[in-house]
């Protein structure tokens, strides 16, 4: 499965120009830190609640900057009721998946 949406990211990238989305991604990737950030909160606290309102804000954010597999994974997790440990798991998937998109996005535009 493809990491990036590449059609989705032309057509942001058509509607809003370059500079726009480029400044959308930069944006991104400072939020995803604070979005992983609650989500391991939500695991040390036992917090469904938490955790499925930071999966949604995760799974939004990535879907608007075209990150396919996150926003799949984060929704894939985000009404989940696994025990913390499982959580915990998903939780490092979700970090390896969005880092490894994060260095394919910035590639990507980097080539475009």
């Amino acid at each position: 499965m493809d990491i990036l949406d590449k059609e989705l990211i032309k057509q942001y990238m058509d509607a809003l120009g370059n500079e726009v989305f480029n400044q959308t991604v930069d944006l991104y990737i400072e939020q995803s830190k604070i979005y992983l950030n609650q989500l391991s909160n939500a695991i040390s606290t036992k917090d469904y609640s938490l955790w499925q309102e930071s999966c949604h804000i995760l799974k939004s954010a990535s879907g608007n900057t075209g990150l396919k597999q996150v926003f799949n994974k984060a929704g894939d997790v985000e009404y989940s009721r696994q025990n913390f440990e499982q959580l915990a798991k998903d939780l490092d998937e979700l970090h390896e998946l969005n880092d490894v998109s994060i260095v394919q996005i910035q590639k990507w535009l980097a080539q475009s």
